[in-house]
């Protein structure tokens, strides 16, 4: 019996052994596959993609996603506050058009996502894109809630542009500027804040966000004269007064409101970021020059019609780009046919130059 047994011990002890050499090689592949970190073909990538939006974010794609489209997705989710809680949901390609670029639907508490193929990002794009047509800005309003939570909409603003619209006291921001208090203020509503998220991030990465620009209010405005201004001081902090009224035009005028938040945002582009040089060019450009005998200090050699408005040529270089940035993102067409130099500026030494040196992705 002992000798019956050793030999029976024998055959398993084989047997075992010819099994895990068999299954050895199908383990190393399912480990190679599952947890390289750096995947080097097309299968593994698309796959590594996927499972990262999966298991960080509980993002599932269908098969309508390319290995690209889903990388440019997971950096979008990657650029987000860390933190969400988000639930599980589909999300699927689509060439319609879309209003925001994305389509967001609930059906026994599960959310189905469509995301317009026209807002993915076009490899060495030349063109800037416009702030609704975005994929950045189409998740911004899937992790929002179409806009209505504003907890997070409030950490975006702070994380992603140095904003924020909780002021401590308003006698304080005001002090020195306009030494109002509260009651000449009024909070902002959550679309007022989706509508600056969506031009502010229009911007290159590195002119988002000005560490001088740390507030942003909305004032009262008795007067409906719809004045917005940024009030920038050295020694405390930097914000921009909205006029309440540029937010009450409804949907028709919205185009109107981001042409008023992208001037008032490049004021301080003009006074922290953008150096001598290209500030003398743009000088140079709009044939300014600077004239005691002018109610603004400043006058140009130029022809009305070179402004994209009355009041960029009534007043100074500051304002000249301000109202150019403006109308470059919102009515590009008009600044391109009133002043076509202008727009080859802001577009070349602005936009694309900020972008290419400071972002190599505008995803992030």
């Amino acid at each position: 019996m002992p000798a019956w047994n050793n030999k029976m011990t024998r055959i398993i002890s084989n047997f075992v052994l010819l099994a895990i050499i068999i299954l050895q090689p199908s383990c190393y592949i399912s480990q190679y596959t599952t947890g390289n970190k750096n995947p080097t073909s097309q299968s593994e990538k698309k796959y590594a993609f996927h499972l990262a939006l999966e298991e960080k974010y509980s993002v599932y794609l269908d098969a309508t996603w390319t290995t690209k489209d889903a990388h440019a997705l997971l950096k979008v989710f990657e650029s987000m506050p860390l933190g969400l809680n988000l639930h599980f949901s589909t999300w699927h390609l689509s060439d319609d058009a879309l209003e925001n670029g994305i389509k967001i639907e609930t059906k026994d508490k599960l959310k189905s996502v469509t995301i317009s193929r026209n807002i993915l990002p076009v490899e060495d794009a030349q063109e800037v894109l416009s702030p609704s047509k975005d994929l950045y800005y189409a998740v911004v309003q899937f992790i929002t809630e179409s806009g209505t939570n504003r907890p997070i909409i409030k950490l975006i603003l702070r994380e992603r542009y140095g904003i924020s619209v909780d002021v401590p006291s308003y006698a304080s921001l005001t002090d020195g500027t306009t030494n109002e208090t509260a009651e000449h203020y009024s909070d902002f509503e959550n679309e007022d804040l989706m509508l600056i998220i969506s031009v502010l991030e229009a911007f290159p990465k590195a002119l988002r966000k000005t560490p001088q620009l740390q507030y942003i209010v909305r004032r009262i405005d008795t007067d409906k004269d719809g004045m917005s201004k940024a009030w920038m001081r050295s020694a405390a902090p930097g914000y921009i007064a909205f006029a309440e009224s540029i937010f009450l035009r409804g949907p028709h005028s919205f185009n109107d409101t981001r042409r008023v938040i992208a001037h008032e945002k490049s004021h301080f582009l003009w006074a922290y970021i953008f150096n001598d040089q290209l500030k003398a060019d743009w000088m140079r450009l709009g044939g300014w020059y600077q004239d005691s005998n002018s109610e603004s200090g400043w006058s140009t050699t130029k022809d009305q019609s070179a402004f994209v408005t009355d009041y960029a040529y009534t007043e100074n270089p500051n304002e000249d780009m301000a109202e150019s940035i403006g109308f470059y993102f919102v009515y590009p067409d008009r600044l391109r046919s009133c002043c076509p130099e202008k727009y080859e500026f802001i577009h070349d030494r602005i936009m694309l130059m900020y972008g290419k040196r400071y972002a190599p992705s505008n995803l992030k």
